[in-house]
């Protein structure tokens, strides 16, 4: 889980990083900046689906696992390397505690996201603050709130946020910033602004996070520069943003009326580039967008199969007998071919030293004891039956100490094995729901 959780953070990341780059280096000079908008909202459902998407090209969707192409192949370039991948992980996981790696880095993660979030939080509060202590003046729809900051005008939702330089402004300065501001609470901006601080608080270790929600900013100017404009007040309004450019907010979540790219602004308002090229060049970029959507589908799900580290199987039960006092005769398997016959041991065959303490494996209830005269010789088997559905069967005993119906403990005593010489097995078979399982993987 810790392990599918960094991957897929990572994953998520590789992702927004290459489809930022598609924006940056071509859509962006598109202008078309409702559309890039919107655009950044499908990254962010791409990013986040894709990852989570089964291949075709799933060894397990078509039924063979990989460890089958282990048993049932020995040659090839493909199997060998998958082979070194999986011997290599697996030697990380014993030697290296790659666990505690992967812990060491989420920690660092949910450390990251617990800062950033906090940060956003306290500017959220910054600005409530300046709501309750500020002079509130009703404007249709919106609030104005007069109040002594640093920075230039901005907005948040319904609140419109001025100090004392705004009144050095003339009066069609004043409009012209009061009608942008407004543009941008009634196009829901500060929702925008939210939900990408938020994007970049969990991903803060990924540097196209705070580029992304930095630009979400840039392109809401952008659009209420383009609808300010039109086709007309463009070197006046020019000015204007020249004029602001001097004063910033610190407030992450406000929508600032003057931005870093400053000239691309004035650029784009002045001199926009013809609609024919941009029509061309976005038709061009689509098939490419959707072969790397579909690239990254295929390389991200199908070496998700190969980033699965061997875990060692839950320990559930303790062993029934000391430790050291024992060796495996027979193991656990299933449908092994013997000269073209199929056979299956579903317990585990343990010779122990003479009259061995053996102990339950669990708490439970014995259910039932059985004696069997084996070649003149005693042999008693015993079943305890678990809560969770578990039964464990334990045979070739010598002597027991408990009866039917008797509730025991984990690791109470229950029974002793006889002389090695006469009793050279004990037998422990584990099942639940007529399915057996191996119990060495269990305890």
């Amino acid at each position: 889980m810790m392990l599918n959780t960094l991957i897929y953070l990572l994953e998520f990341s590789v992702l927004t990083s290459i489809l930022y780059l598609f924006y940056r280096y071509l859509y962006f000079k598109l202008a078309y900046f409702a559309w890039s908008r919107y655009y950044f909202y499908a990254v962010l459902l791409f990013s986040l689906i894709i990852p989570l998407l089964p291949s075709f090209f799933n060894y397990e969707s078509v039924g063979i696992s990989v460890s089958q192409i282990f048993k049932e192949t020995h040659s090839g370039k493909i199997n060998a390397l998958i082979k070194i991948n999986q011997n290599f992980l697996y030697f990380g996981y014993r030697f290296l505690n790659i666990y505690f790696i992967i812990k060491t880095l989420l920690i660092i993660w949910l450390s990251g996201v617990v800062r950033y979030l906090f940060i956003l939080l306290k500017n959220i509060y910054s600005v409530i603050k300046l709501i309750k202590k500020g002079q509130k003046f009703q404007q249709k729809n919106f609030t104005i709130v007069k109040s002594d900051f640093n920075g230039s005008v901005f907005s948040f939702f319904k609140f419109i946020f001025i100090n004392n330089e705004f009144e050095l402004l003339n009066e069609q300065e004043k409009e012209q910033i009061i009608t942008h501001e407004k543009i941008h609470g009634n196009q829901l901006h500060t929702i925008d602004n939210l939900i990408f601080e938020v994007f970049r608080s969990i991903f803060w270790f990924n540097p196209v996070s705070r580029l992304i929600a930095a630009d979400i900013k840039i392109i809401h100017e952008f659009i209420v520069d383009n609808i300010l404009t039109g086709n007309k007040n463009k070197p006046d309004y020019s000015k204007l943003i020249v004029k602001l450019s001097a004063t910033e907010n610190n407030f992450l979540t406000a929508s600032n009326f003057s931005k870093e790219e400053i000239k691309n602004r004035i650029k784009i308002i002045s001199y926009p580039e013809n609609e024919n090229i941009r029509k061309r060049r976005f038709i061009i970029s689509v098939p490419v967008l959707v072969l790397t959507l579909f690239a990254s589908w295929f390389i991200f799900s199908s070496t998700n199969n190969y980033l699965k580290i061997p875990k060692e199987p839950e320990k559930i039960f303790s062993k029934p007998f000391d430790n050291n006092t024992y060796k495996i005769i027979s193991p656990y398997f299933t449908h092994k071919q013997f000269d073209g016959i199929t056979v299956s041991h579903k317990e585990v065959s343990y010779e122990v030293k003479s009259f061995s303490n053996i102990y339950a494996v669990e708490s439970g209830t014995i259910s039932h004891t059985e004696t069997k005269n084996v070649f003149g010789l005693k042999e008693i088997t015993v079943t305890e039956e678990l809560k969770n559905g578990y039964k464990i069967h334990y045979s070739g005993l010598y002597k027991i100490f408990i009866k039917p119906n008797k509730k025991i403990k984990k690791g109470e005593l229950i029974a002793k094995s006889g002389d090695i010489r006469l009793y050279p097995t004990i037998n422990i078979k584990i099942s639940k729901n007529d399915t057996t399982y191996n119990p060495e993987k269990l305890y």
